[in-house]
């Protein structure tokens, strides 16, 4: 059977295309994190869902990389975005076989993760991300856990939420190779659902450790 976490984003994922390709809420943002890069940056959509942002990404001068674990999302994310490269992947299974990159962009795609995680995970991801390259996450703001419920097609599903402050990112992200650089700009709807982003750059080679 699949994982609670999966088998949400699978049913949902019709859902979410329908919501968020004709929604722009993030167009502001990634005009800022692509303003970083002076070349067509190479760009991994971490959690791409299906592949709203990396449309947006593409259309606004980057070659994209989504990757995300349910495979449903993926499956509208190629149908709708055939220049963009997408794969089905857990993130604890990303490798150097998906090459180097600019930039990662983590649009509400840690927030099921807790520290142990989310350290693991930068630590994975770190030797993909060139030197001085960006590290930009939209996540949800504040500490600790919460739980949230959703029912969809008969079937109820609650799913933790992990939190977390600058404090707790910055000693993460600094673990392993990355230097918080500003709060990236968001919009106000967004913060006020308890939204952040920030943008972190890489400053070493990194260090891929399981903590």
């Amino acid at each position: 059977m699949k994982d609670q976490i999966e088998r949400f984003y699978d049913i949902v994922a019709e859902e979410v295309s329908k919501e968020w390709y004709p929604k722009d809420l993030l167009l502001p943002t990634i005009h800022e994190f692509l303003s970083f890069f002076t070349d067509r940056p190479r760009l991994l959509d971490l959690g791409c869902g299906p592949g709203h942002e990396s449309m947006r990404l593409h259309a606004e001068g980057a070659d994209v990389v989504g990757i995300d674990f349910s495979n449903e999302s993926i499956k509208i994310a190629k149908a709708k975005n055939p220049k963009c490269v997408f794969y089905t992947a857990n993130y604890f299974n990303i490798n150097e076989s998906l090459g180097k990159f600019d930039g990662i962009f983590s649009s509400g795609s840690i927030i099921h993760l807790n520290h142990r995680q989310l350290e693991e995970l930068v630590g994975i991801l770190s030797p993909l991300v060139r030197n001085s390259g960006y590290f930009e996450i939209i996540f949800q703001h504040g500490k600790g856990k919460k739980i949230m419920i959703f029912e969809r097609k008969k079937e109820k599903f609650n799913l933790t939420v992990y939190l977390y402050d600058l404090l707790a990112l910055k000693d993460i992200f600094a673990k392993r190779g990355f230097k918080f650089l500003k709060e990236g700009c968001l919009d106000k709807k967004l913060i006020d659902m308890h939204w952040k982003c920030y943008i972190f750059q890489k400053t070493s080679g990194g260090v891929n450790l399981i903590v």
